[in-house]
């Protein structure tokens, strides 16, 4: 989960059933962000979060030659949200309150919450990982110039630290409901910092190669409802005409536009990747 590391960072929650993560001691004050950045400051996933050195070998080891290994992290802005809110929010009022009342308060509170995720993301990458996504959960609550000024840059933030210590390792940028704004998210992707990014479901893809252009790396992004259909041409539809939106096969990476659903059969996950393989090879 993108959560994972807010205990080390000194962010608590227990998962209530019915309503996900519940944050009691949230990031709300001055003094409760100056905590923060404090146990940010001293944050060493080696030694906090061992578990995840364990599993990401295990894994690698498990995949060797066979795939590739994903690594995931949460995006400051979004983190940072989750932990302001205490929970699932419909309107994210406590950070907007935070960014547009004390701005520079919540940029404090941002950088801090990127160089963790940064180092975060290169214990992943240490550990096995192979490829790094970062994810933009609550992209949706936020405005394209909400984005410009209090998420992209600390986004930025993240990769080119990441890249920095591992060039050699893809880094993509994931902004769920972040479509009305992906002009604005182009410049992400350089040598140094992202190496593409995924596209949410609600976005048109031939519409986003067209703003993005061709050289940038796109992935994406098939409704995951189409993995409920009960007929299997369903999903052989949605991946060719995905594709080709795209611009062909081998022009893009082929997925879902976000998380398969709890409910999904796993059968209709397996004929998923099977269209991919079947349709998305140049002949």
């Amino acid at each position: 989960d993108i959560l994972t590391p807010l205990p080390a960072l000194g962010v608590e929650f227990d998962v209530i059933k019915g309503k996900g993560p519940q944050i009691e001691d949230t990031l709300t004050s001055k003094e409760r962000i100056d905590k923060f950045v404090h146990d940010a400051t001293n944050f060493s996933p080696a030694d906090q979060l061992p578990f995840i050195s364990k599993t990401l070998n295990n894994l690698r080891a498990e995949t060797q030659d066979k795939t590739t290994l994903l690594g995931f992290v949460g995006a400051p802005w979004t983190l940072a949200a989750y932990a302001s809110e205490g929970g699932a929010s419909r309107h994210a009022l406590e950070i907007k309150r935070l960014m547009h009342s004390e701005p520079d308060l919540a940029h404090q509170l941002f950088g801090s919450m990127a160089d963790a995720i940064a180092t975060y993301a290169c214990h992943q990458i240490e550990s096995g990982a192979q490829i790094i996504q970062v994810f933009e959960s609550w992209s949706h609550h936020m405005s394209p110039t909400d984005f410009e000024l209090f998420a992209k840059p600390y986004a930025l933030r993240v990769a080119v630290k990441v890249r920095a210590k591992h060039p050699n390792v893809p880094v993509l940028y994931f902004a769920n409901g972040g479509s009305s704004y992906i002009h604005r998210q182009k410049d992400l992707v350089q040598s140094y910092a992202y190496s593409g990014l995924s596209l949410d479901w609600k976005a048109d893809i031939k519409q986003a190669r067209n703003i993005l252009g061709k050289d940038i790396l796109v992935q994406g992004n098939v409704d995951p409802a189409i993995l409920l259909a009960d007929d299997i041409s369903s999903i052989d539809f949605a991946v060719k005409s995905c594709i080709k939106a795209a611009g062909g096969p081998a022009n893009h990476i082929l997925n879902l536009g976000h998380g398969v659903l709890q409910q999904t059969p796993e059968a209709n996950v397996a004929a998923f990747v099977d269209a991919a393989k079947r349709f998305g090879v140049r002949q």
